[in-house]
Protein backbone atom coordinates (compact mmCIF):
# COMPACT_ATOMS: atom_id res chain seq x y z
CA UNK A 1 0.00 0.00 0.00
CA UNK A 2 1.39 3.39 -1.01
CA UNK A 3 2.37 5.75 1.80
CA UNK A 4 -0.15 8.54 2.32
CA UNK A 5 1.14 12.02 1.50
CA UNK A 6 -0.12 15.53 2.21
CA UNK A 7 -2.59 15.12 -0.70
CA UNK A 8 -4.56 12.48 1.22
CA UNK A 9 -6.35 9.53 -0.37
CA UNK A 10 -9.67 10.98 -1.47
CA UNK A 11 -11.30 9.24 -4.44
CA UNK A 12 -14.13 10.62 -6.55
CA UNK A 13 -17.21 8.55 -7.42
CA UNK A 14 -16.38 7.69 -11.02
CA UNK A 15 -19.88 6.49 -11.93
CA UNK A 16 -21.37 9.92 -11.26
CA UNK A 17 -19.10 11.60 -13.81
CA UNK A 18 -19.85 12.23 -17.46
CA UNK A 19 -18.59 9.47 -19.74
CA UNK A 20 -15.17 10.13 -21.28
CA UNK A 21 -16.42 11.15 -24.78
CA UNK A 22 -18.95 13.65 -23.39
CA UNK A 23 -16.47 14.93 -20.79
CA UNK A 24 -13.77 15.44 -23.41
CA UNK A 25 -16.16 17.33 -25.68
CA UNK A 26 -17.36 19.46 -22.78
CA UNK A 27 -13.80 20.35 -21.73
CA UNK A 28 -12.65 21.12 -25.27
CA UNK A 29 -15.65 23.32 -25.99
CA UNK A 30 -15.44 25.22 -22.70
CA UNK A 31 -11.68 25.80 -22.75
CA UNK A 32 -11.49 26.64 -26.45
CA UNK A 33 -10.03 30.03 -27.41
CA UNK A 34 -8.64 30.85 -23.97
CA UNK A 35 -5.07 31.48 -22.84
CA UNK A 36 -4.15 27.81 -22.50
CA UNK A 37 -3.99 25.34 -25.35
CA UNK A 38 -6.87 22.86 -25.33
CA UNK A 39 -5.53 19.47 -24.30
CA UNK A 40 -8.23 17.75 -22.32
CA UNK A 41 -6.36 14.62 -21.33
CA UNK A 42 -6.92 15.14 -17.58
CA UNK A 43 -10.06 13.24 -16.64
CA UNK A 44 -10.35 14.54 -13.07
CA UNK A 45 -9.36 17.64 -11.12
CA UNK A 46 -6.95 17.39 -8.22
CA UNK A 47 -9.07 16.82 -5.13
CA UNK A 48 -7.95 17.81 -1.65
CA UNK A 49 -9.43 17.27 1.80
CA UNK A 50 -11.06 20.51 2.92
CA UNK A 51 -8.44 21.17 5.62
CA UNK A 52 -5.60 20.80 3.10
CA UNK A 53 -7.33 23.09 0.62
CA UNK A 54 -7.88 25.70 3.33
CA UNK A 55 -4.25 25.39 4.44
CA UNK A 56 -3.05 26.60 1.04
CA UNK A 57 -4.93 29.88 1.35
CA UNK A 58 -4.11 30.40 5.02
CA UNK A 59 -0.39 29.93 4.37
CA UNK A 60 -0.56 32.19 1.30
CA UNK A 61 -2.17 34.94 3.35
CA UNK A 62 0.41 34.70 6.14
CA UNK A 63 3.45 34.55 3.87
CA UNK A 64 2.18 37.44 1.76
CA UNK A 65 2.02 39.51 4.93
CA UNK A 66 5.72 38.85 5.53
CA UNK A 67 6.69 39.65 1.93
CA UNK A 68 4.70 42.86 1.98
CA UNK A 69 6.27 44.04 5.22
CA UNK A 70 9.74 43.08 4.00
CA UNK A 71 9.42 45.16 0.84
CA UNK A 72 7.68 48.21 2.28
CA UNK A 73 9.91 48.21 5.36
CA UNK A 74 13.19 48.17 3.44
CA UNK A 75 12.85 51.84 2.41
CA UNK A 76 10.26 54.60 2.93
CA UNK A 77 9.47 55.24 -0.74
CA UNK A 78 9.23 53.61 -4.15
CA UNK A 79 12.63 54.71 -5.38
CA UNK A 80 14.35 53.60 -2.19
CA UNK A 81 12.80 50.15 -2.61
CA UNK A 82 14.04 50.01 -6.18
CA UNK A 83 17.56 50.76 -4.98
CA UNK A 84 17.34 48.12 -2.25
CA UNK A 85 16.40 45.55 -4.89
CA UNK A 86 19.05 46.75 -7.31
CA UNK A 87 16.22 47.20 -9.80
CA UNK A 88 16.33 49.39 -12.90
CA UNK A 89 13.89 52.29 -12.64
CA UNK A 90 13.07 52.15 -16.36
CA UNK A 91 11.46 48.74 -15.80
CA UNK A 92 8.88 50.24 -13.42
CA UNK A 93 7.40 53.27 -15.21
CA UNK A 94 3.76 52.98 -14.07
CA UNK A 95 3.90 53.75 -10.35
CA UNK A 96 1.76 56.50 -8.87
CA UNK A 97 2.27 58.98 -6.04
CA UNK A 98 0.16 58.61 -2.93
CA UNK A 99 -1.33 55.89 -0.73
CA UNK A 100 -3.01 53.92 -3.54
CA UNK A 101 0.37 52.62 -4.69
CA UNK A 102 0.78 50.62 -1.50
CA UNK A 103 -2.91 50.02 -0.78
CA UNK A 104 -3.46 48.03 -3.99
CA UNK A 105 -0.06 46.37 -4.33
CA UNK A 106 -0.89 42.94 -2.92
CA UNK A 107 -4.61 42.62 -3.64
CA UNK A 108 -4.03 39.89 -6.27
CA UNK A 109 -1.70 36.99 -5.57
CA UNK A 110 -0.98 33.51 -6.95
CA UNK A 111 1.92 31.57 -5.43
CA UNK A 112 3.36 28.45 -7.04
CA UNK A 113 3.61 25.55 -4.60
CA UNK A 114 5.31 22.17 -4.81
CA UNK A 115 4.24 19.46 -2.39
CA UNK A 116 7.22 17.67 -0.84
CA UNK A 117 7.49 14.99 1.84
CA UNK A 118 6.95 17.62 4.55
CA UNK A 119 3.96 19.21 2.80
CA UNK A 120 3.55 22.33 0.64
CA UNK A 121 6.57 24.52 -0.14
CA UNK A 122 6.05 27.94 -1.75
CA UNK A 123 8.47 28.29 -4.68
CA UNK A 124 7.52 31.84 -5.64
CA UNK A 125 4.78 34.45 -5.46
CA UNK A 126 3.17 35.92 -8.57
CA UNK A 127 1.65 39.20 -7.45
CA UNK A 128 -0.36 41.66 -9.54
CA UNK A 129 -3.21 41.71 -12.02
CA UNK A 130 -1.16 40.30 -14.91
CA UNK A 131 -0.96 36.81 -13.39
CA UNK A 132 -2.41 34.14 -15.63
CA UNK A 133 -4.92 31.41 -15.00
CA UNK A 134 -7.83 33.26 -13.38
CA UNK A 135 -10.19 32.81 -16.31
CA UNK A 136 -9.14 29.21 -16.88
CA UNK A 137 -9.53 28.34 -13.20
CA UNK A 138 -13.00 29.89 -13.18
CA UNK A 139 -14.07 27.99 -16.29
CA UNK A 140 -12.49 24.66 -15.34
CA UNK A 141 -13.91 24.69 -11.83
CA UNK A 142 -17.39 25.14 -13.30
CA UNK A 143 -16.73 22.39 -15.85
CA UNK A 144 -15.84 19.82 -13.20
CA UNK A 145 -18.87 20.61 -11.11
CA UNK A 146 -21.05 20.23 -14.19
CA UNK A 147 -19.31 16.98 -15.10
CA UNK A 148 -20.45 15.49 -11.80
CA UNK A 149 -24.07 16.56 -12.10
CA UNK A 150 -23.98 20.23 -11.16
CA UNK A 151 -23.14 22.20 -8.04
CA UNK A 152 -25.75 20.49 -5.89
CA UNK A 153 -24.90 16.91 -6.92
CA UNK A 154 -21.11 17.14 -7.35
CA UNK A 155 -18.92 15.72 -4.54
CA UNK A 156 -16.96 18.97 -4.19
CA UNK A 157 -17.32 21.48 -1.38
CA UNK A 158 -18.73 24.86 -2.32
CA UNK A 159 -16.10 27.25 -3.64
CA UNK A 160 -16.56 30.81 -4.94
CA UNK A 161 -15.99 31.67 -8.58
CA UNK A 162 -12.45 33.12 -8.97
CA UNK A 163 -13.59 35.94 -11.26
CA UNK A 164 -16.39 36.97 -8.90
CA UNK A 165 -13.94 37.10 -5.98
CA UNK A 166 -11.50 39.21 -7.99
CA UNK A 167 -14.32 41.53 -9.08
CA UNK A 168 -14.96 42.43 -5.44
CA UNK A 169 -11.66 44.31 -5.42
CA UNK A 170 -13.20 46.76 -7.89
CA UNK A 171 -16.47 46.90 -6.00
CA UNK A 172 -14.41 47.92 -2.96
CA UNK A 173 -12.35 50.41 -4.97
CA UNK A 174 -15.48 52.10 -6.30
CA UNK A 175 -16.75 52.46 -2.74
CA UNK A 176 -13.46 53.50 -1.14
CA UNK A 177 -12.32 55.92 -3.86
CA UNK A 178 -15.72 57.34 -4.75
CA UNK A 179 -15.34 56.58 -8.46
CA UNK A 180 -18.13 55.73 -10.89
CA UNK A 181 -18.94 51.96 -10.94
CA UNK A 182 -16.99 51.25 -14.10
CA UNK A 183 -13.82 49.30 -14.97
CA UNK A 184 -11.66 49.38 -18.10
CA UNK A 185 -9.81 46.12 -18.77
CA UNK A 186 -6.47 46.80 -20.46
CA UNK A 187 -4.88 43.84 -22.21
CA UNK A 188 -3.36 42.62 -25.46
CA UNK A 189 -4.53 39.58 -27.41
CA UNK A 190 -1.09 39.32 -29.04
CA UNK A 191 0.21 37.99 -25.71
CA UNK A 192 -1.66 34.74 -26.29
CA UNK A 193 -0.53 32.10 -28.72
CA UNK A 194 -3.68 30.62 -30.18
CA UNK A 195 -6.69 32.84 -29.45
CA UNK A 196 -8.96 33.69 -32.37
CA UNK A 197 -11.46 36.04 -30.72
CA UNK A 198 -11.81 38.31 -27.69
CA UNK A 199 -13.55 35.55 -25.68
CA UNK A 200 -10.81 35.55 -23.01
CA UNK A 201 -11.52 39.19 -22.20
CA UNK A 202 -15.27 39.02 -22.91
CA UNK A 203 -15.66 36.55 -20.04
CA UNK A 204 -13.95 39.01 -17.69
CA UNK A 205 -16.03 41.94 -18.93
CA UNK A 206 -19.27 40.01 -18.35
CA UNK A 207 -18.18 38.96 -14.86
CA UNK A 208 -17.63 42.60 -13.88
CA UNK A 209 -21.00 43.54 -15.36
CA UNK A 210 -22.62 40.82 -13.28
CA UNK A 211 -21.37 42.74 -10.23
CA UNK A 212 -23.16 45.89 -11.39
CA UNK A 213 -20.03 47.48 -12.86
CA UNK A 214 -19.84 48.97 -16.32
CA UNK A 215 -16.91 47.33 -18.11
CA UNK A 216 -15.12 47.38 -21.45
CA UNK A 217 -11.95 45.82 -22.80
CA UNK A 218 -9.31 47.92 -24.58
CA UNK A 219 -6.13 47.01 -26.43
CA UNK A 220 -3.23 49.31 -25.42
CA UNK A 221 -3.47 51.35 -28.63
CA UNK A 222 -7.22 51.85 -28.03
CA UNK A 223 -6.98 52.84 -24.38
CA UNK A 224 -6.81 56.64 -24.55
CA UNK A 225 -9.59 56.86 -27.13
CA UNK A 226 -11.67 54.40 -25.11
CA UNK A 227 -11.18 56.50 -21.99
CA UNK A 228 -12.29 59.59 -23.90
CA UNK A 229 -8.98 61.36 -23.38
CA UNK A 230 -7.71 63.77 -25.98
CA UNK A 231 -9.34 66.61 -27.87
CA UNK A 232 -9.04 68.81 -24.82
CA UNK A 233 -10.84 66.35 -22.54
CA UNK A 234 -8.72 65.51 -19.49
CA UNK A 235 -11.30 63.55 -17.46
CA UNK A 236 -11.39 59.82 -18.28
CA UNK A 237 -14.66 57.93 -18.78
CA UNK A 238 -13.24 55.22 -16.54
CA UNK A 239 -11.46 56.03 -13.29
CA UNK A 240 -10.54 52.39 -12.56
CA UNK A 241 -8.80 49.85 -14.71
CA UNK A 242 -7.75 46.19 -14.53
CA UNK A 243 -4.12 46.11 -15.61
CA UNK A 244 -4.14 42.74 -17.36
CA UNK A 245 -0.47 42.77 -18.36
CA UNK A 246 3.06 42.83 -17.04
CA UNK A 247 5.70 45.30 -18.13
CA UNK A 248 8.07 42.37 -18.61
CA UNK A 249 5.78 40.77 -21.20
CA UNK A 250 4.77 43.96 -22.98
CA UNK A 251 8.34 45.19 -23.24
CA UNK A 252 9.31 41.83 -24.74
CA UNK A 253 6.52 42.23 -27.30
CA UNK A 254 7.46 45.83 -28.11
CA UNK A 255 4.18 47.30 -26.82
CA UNK A 256 4.33 51.02 -26.07
CA UNK A 257 3.54 51.78 -22.42
CA UNK A 258 2.96 55.51 -23.01
CA UNK A 259 -0.86 55.24 -23.22
CA UNK A 260 -0.94 53.54 -19.81
CA UNK A 261 1.24 56.28 -18.33
CA UNK A 262 -1.09 58.91 -19.83
CA UNK A 263 -4.12 57.16 -18.35
CA UNK A 264 -2.50 57.15 -14.91
CA UNK A 265 -1.60 60.84 -15.25
CA UNK A 266 -5.26 61.52 -16.07
CA UNK A 267 -6.19 59.81 -12.77
CA UNK A 268 -7.40 56.50 -14.14
CA UNK A 269 -6.03 54.15 -11.49
CA UNK A 270 -4.88 50.77 -12.80
CA UNK A 271 -5.17 47.87 -10.35
CA UNK A 272 -2.95 46.23 -9.21
CA UNK A 273 -0.39 48.97 -8.69
CA UNK A 274 3.20 48.90 -9.91
CA UNK A 275 4.53 47.97 -6.46
CA UNK A 276 2.97 44.52 -6.85
CA UNK A 277 5.97 43.56 -8.96
CA UNK A 278 8.40 44.79 -6.32
CA UNK A 279 6.82 42.58 -3.66
CA UNK A 280 6.92 39.71 -6.17
CA UNK A 281 10.66 40.16 -6.76
CA UNK A 282 12.19 36.85 -5.70
CA UNK A 283 14.91 38.66 -3.75
CA UNK A 284 12.19 39.62 -1.25
CA UNK A 285 11.43 35.91 -0.86
CA UNK A 286 15.13 35.41 -0.19
CA UNK A 287 15.15 38.13 2.49
CA UNK A 288 12.23 36.51 4.29
CA UNK A 289 13.73 33.02 4.00
CA UNK A 290 17.02 34.26 5.46
CA UNK A 291 15.25 36.17 8.20
CA UNK A 292 14.77 39.85 9.01
CA UNK A 293 15.26 41.59 12.39
CA UNK A 294 11.55 42.25 12.96
CA UNK A 295 10.45 38.67 12.36
CA UNK A 296 8.98 36.89 15.39
CA UNK A 297 9.50 33.27 16.41
CA UNK A 298 6.09 32.55 14.87
CA UNK A 299 7.23 34.16 11.61
CA UNK A 300 10.37 32.05 11.54
CA UNK A 301 8.34 28.90 12.21
CA UNK A 302 6.00 29.81 9.33
CA UNK A 303 8.95 30.29 7.00
CA UNK A 304 10.58 27.05 8.12
CA UNK A 305 7.39 25.16 7.42
CA UNK A 306 6.42 26.62 4.06
CA UNK A 307 9.43 28.16 2.30
CA UNK A 308 12.30 26.19 0.81
CA UNK A 309 15.75 27.50 1.71
CA UNK A 310 16.14 30.59 -0.54
CA UNK A 311 19.00 33.09 -0.74
CA UNK A 312 19.90 36.06 -2.89
CA UNK A 313 23.02 35.16 -4.88
CA UNK A 314 26.25 37.02 -4.28
CA UNK A 315 29.68 35.94 -3.07
CA UNK A 316 29.23 35.47 0.68
CA UNK A 317 29.08 32.75 3.32
CA UNK A 318 25.73 31.08 3.95
CA UNK A 319 24.51 28.42 6.35
CA UNK A 320 22.87 25.35 4.82
CA UNK A 321 22.03 22.10 6.56
CA UNK A 322 24.09 22.91 9.62
CA UNK A 323 27.30 24.09 7.94
CA UNK A 324 28.57 27.50 6.79
CA UNK A 325 30.17 27.68 3.34
CA UNK A 326 30.78 30.26 0.59
CA UNK A 327 27.61 30.39 -1.48
CA UNK A 328 29.34 29.93 -4.89
CA UNK A 329 31.18 26.88 -3.60
CA UNK A 330 27.97 25.44 -2.15
CA UNK A 331 26.06 25.89 -5.40
CA UNK A 332 28.82 24.29 -7.46
CA UNK A 333 29.33 21.29 -5.21
CA UNK A 334 25.63 20.68 -4.52
CA UNK A 335 24.24 21.48 -7.96
CA UNK A 336 21.55 18.80 -7.91
CA UNK A 337 20.05 20.22 -4.71
CA UNK A 338 19.46 23.75 -6.03
CA UNK A 339 17.59 25.88 -8.55
CA UNK A 340 18.78 29.25 -9.88
CA UNK A 341 16.08 31.81 -10.72
CA UNK A 342 16.18 35.39 -12.04
CA UNK A 343 14.73 37.75 -9.46
CA UNK A 344 12.15 39.25 -11.83
CA UNK A 345 11.66 36.51 -14.38
CA UNK A 346 8.13 35.48 -15.36
CA UNK A 347 6.86 32.25 -16.86
CA UNK A 348 9.99 30.43 -15.64
CA UNK A 349 12.18 32.36 -18.11
CA UNK A 350 15.82 31.77 -17.15
CA UNK A 351 15.08 29.23 -14.39
CA UNK A 352 17.73 26.47 -14.27
CA UNK A 353 17.25 23.28 -12.28
CA UNK A 354 20.63 21.99 -11.18
CA UNK A 355 19.68 18.34 -11.57
CA UNK A 356 18.57 18.91 -15.16
CA UNK A 357 21.52 21.09 -16.22
CA UNK A 358 25.05 20.03 -17.15
CA UNK A 359 28.05 21.52 -15.37
CA UNK A 360 28.76 24.06 -18.11
CA UNK A 361 25.21 25.45 -18.18
CA UNK A 362 25.07 25.58 -14.39
CA UNK A 363 28.42 27.37 -14.11
CA UNK A 364 27.40 29.87 -16.79
CA UNK A 365 24.14 30.67 -15.01
CA UNK A 366 25.92 30.99 -11.68
CA UNK A 367 28.46 33.37 -13.23
CA UNK A 368 25.58 35.50 -14.52
CA UNK A 369 23.92 35.41 -11.11
CA UNK A 370 27.11 36.52 -9.33
CA UNK A 371 27.89 39.29 -11.80
CA UNK A 372 24.38 40.77 -11.92
CA UNK A 373 23.21 40.28 -8.33
CA UNK A 374 19.73 39.62 -9.73
CA UNK A 375 19.22 35.92 -8.96
CA UNK A 376 18.15 33.73 -6.11
CA UNK A 377 19.26 30.22 -5.27
CA UNK A 378 16.56 27.94 -3.91
CA UNK A 379 16.76 24.44 -2.52
CA UNK A 380 15.08 21.94 -4.81
CA UNK A 381 11.84 20.50 -3.45
CA UNK A 382 11.55 16.79 -4.19
CA UNK A 383 7.85 16.44 -5.08
CA UNK A 384 5.62 13.64 -3.88
CA UNK A 385 3.37 11.93 -6.44
CA UNK A 386 -0.33 12.41 -6.99
CA UNK A 387 -2.41 9.82 -8.84
CA UNK A 388 -4.42 11.10 -11.82
CA UNK A 389 -6.52 9.62 -14.60
CA UNK A 390 -5.40 10.66 -18.06
CA UNK A 391 -6.89 10.01 -21.48
CA UNK A 392 -4.78 8.61 -24.26
CA UNK A 393 -4.47 11.32 -26.92
CA UNK A 394 -6.48 10.40 -29.98
CA UNK A 395 -8.63 7.83 -28.18
CA UNK A 396 -11.19 7.44 -25.43
CA UNK A 397 -9.05 5.03 -23.41
CA UNK A 398 -7.86 6.24 -20.01
CA UNK A 399 -5.13 5.16 -17.64
CA UNK A 400 -3.87 6.10 -14.18
CA UNK A 401 -0.41 7.48 -13.53
CA UNK A 402 1.56 9.52 -11.00
CA UNK A 403 2.27 13.20 -11.62
CA UNK A 404 3.80 16.00 -9.53
CA UNK A 405 1.36 18.91 -9.41
CA UNK A 406 2.26 22.55 -8.87
CA UNK A 407 -0.57 24.15 -6.91
CA UNK A 408 -1.36 27.84 -7.39
CA UNK A 409 -4.09 29.20 -5.10
CA UNK A 410 -5.48 32.64 -5.93
CA UNK A 411 -5.91 35.15 -3.11
CA UNK A 412 -7.88 38.31 -3.89
CA UNK A 413 -8.02 40.94 -1.15
CA UNK A 414 -7.25 38.16 1.29
CA UNK A 415 -10.11 35.96 0.05
CA UNK A 416 -9.70 32.51 -1.59
CA UNK A 417 -10.36 32.56 -5.32
CA UNK A 418 -9.82 29.02 -6.57
CA UNK A 419 -6.68 27.00 -7.21
CA UNK A 420 -4.92 26.49 -10.53
CA UNK A 421 -2.93 23.28 -11.01
CA UNK A 422 -0.25 22.30 -13.54
CA UNK A 423 1.68 19.08 -13.96
CA UNK A 424 4.01 17.66 -16.57
CA UNK A 425 2.83 14.68 -18.60
CA UNK A 426 4.44 11.33 -17.75
CA UNK A 427 8.02 11.08 -18.97
CA UNK A 428 8.63 14.81 -19.23
CA UNK A 429 11.08 16.57 -16.90
CA UNK A 430 12.05 20.16 -16.16
CA UNK A 431 10.19 23.30 -15.14
CA UNK A 432 6.42 22.88 -14.86
CA UNK A 433 5.10 25.44 -17.36
CA UNK A 434 2.17 25.20 -19.74
CA UNK A 435 3.35 27.36 -22.62
CA UNK A 436 7.04 26.51 -22.33
CA UNK A 437 7.09 22.84 -21.36
CA UNK A 438 3.69 21.43 -22.22
CA UNK A 439 2.36 21.05 -18.69
CA UNK A 440 -1.30 20.04 -18.41
CA UNK A 441 -3.60 22.62 -16.77
CA UNK A 442 -6.12 21.59 -14.15
CA UNK A 443 -7.67 22.85 -10.93
CA UNK A 444 -7.81 21.72 -7.32
CA UNK A 445 -11.18 21.37 -5.59
CA UNK A 446 -11.99 20.53 -1.95
CA UNK A 447 -14.04 17.50 -0.96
Amino acid sequence: MAEETWFGTTELPEKSRLAVPELTEHLDRTLDDLDYPVNSTSMNPVVLPQERYTELFDATRQLLRLLRRALFGIAPDFHGRLRALGAVEENYPLWVHGPLEEAYATCMTRPDIAVGPAGPKFLEFNIGSGIGGVVETSVQSAVWKAAYGGADAAPFRATPDPLSVRDQIFVRAVRDLGTPPAVAIVGALREFNAVRTTRYFDIQVQSLRNQGLQAEYFEPEQLLQGLGLGGGNSTPRYRLGLRHFTIFDWTRLGIDLAPMRSALDAECFLIASQSAYLVANKKVLGWVSEGLPWMTSEDHALVERYLPWTRTVFDRPVRWRGTTRPLPELLLSERENFVLKPAIGLGSHGVVLGRHADDAAWRATLDTALSTGQYIAQEYVEPVPYRVELREEGSQDTYETDVHPVLSPFLFDGQPGGCLVRYLPPGRAGVTTIQGNGALPSVALPV
